[in-house]
């Protein structure tokens, strides 16, 4: 699996949240977890400091069975964790789960955000996929082993790349649910999602303050791209690109080409 700079552990209202901090701050990105920006980060880092949180509950960060995993705590905790680092605000780079993190801290904790770049995220009604209702159902602990579990959801995250994606990224996206305690933390992750966290801010969208780019992965089946016009609608001044032979998996897919837009939309004045 590709390395990752440093990962350094930082405990955060109880919780442990590991980022991964290696370059010469302002860039935050938001993922399922780390992992997902390995081919980002070397562009992204000539001139930018990447900081590569993994939400609470997923990747490296706390997996205890004991704390809530939806989005609005998320968004609270990486405000916590920003202060806990020293970052009054950030560039943010968010995908799925953490479009709708991202969304909400533009919308409610305004002052953490410079620049805001959405790909293939979260957004009103558009989530939560099937097979994560299915996972999240309290029973799913039980049926299955979590060898098992990583290998069906493997087959189904093929869905989301645009074309088969290699072995070695699969498992380094499973790399952290690979155990018994990472599978019913993957399961309380699919537990959390609320649709209701991303429709209840839809009116603050409007209000949106940062420069917002929207690179949207025009082939993907998990989160559609009408998802992301409606965004590029709602959100001032938000410009949308579409990424042309890519899944939900935008950056793995395209990852030049989203490199260039992302580099280039963090060096404007």
């Amino acid at each position: 699996m590709t390395n990752l700079p440093r990962s350094r552990h930082r405990p955060v209202q109880g919780f442990s949240v590991v980022g991964r901090i290696d370059f010469p701050i302002r860039t935050i990105q938001i993922p399922t977890w780390s992992y997902l920006w390995h081919k980002l980060i070397p562009v992204l880092s000539k001139q930018n400091r990447i900081l590569a949180p993994d939400l609470a509950g997923f990747g490296y960060s706390d997996k205890r069975d004991n704390f809530d995993r939806a989005i609005d705590k998320q968004a609270e905790l990486i405000d916590a964790w920003m202060n806990e680092i020293g970052v009054e605000a950030a560039h943010i780079v968010p995908h799925d789960i953490g479009g709708g993190v991202a969304l909400r801290l533009a919308a409610l904790f305004p002052n953490r955000v410079k620049k805001l770049c959405v790909m293939n995220g979260v957004s009103y009604d558009s989530w939560a996929i099937e097979a994560m209702i299915q996972l999240g159902h309290p029973s799913a602990y039980k049926i299955a082993s979590a060898s098992t579990t990583v290998a069906t959801l493997k087959q189904m995250l093929k869905q989301g790349f645009n074309e088969t994606p290699d072995d070695e990224v699969l498992d380094g996206i499973f790399a952290p649910y690979s155990t018994e305690v990472g599978k019913l933390s993957l399961i309380r992750n699919a537990t959390a999602l609320n649709t209701n966290l991303t429709t209840e801010i839809t009116h603050l969208l409007h209000k949106i303050e940062a420069r917002t780019l929207i690179l949207w992965g025009m082939d993907d089946k998990f989160q559609l791209l009408k998802f992301g016009k409606r965004l590029s609608d709602d959100i001032p001044n938000a410009k949308l690109i579409q990424i042309k032979d890519a899944g939900h998996f935008v950056m793995l897919d395209q990852p030049e080409e989203v490199a260039d837009h992302v580099f280039s939309f963090l060096a404007e004045k």
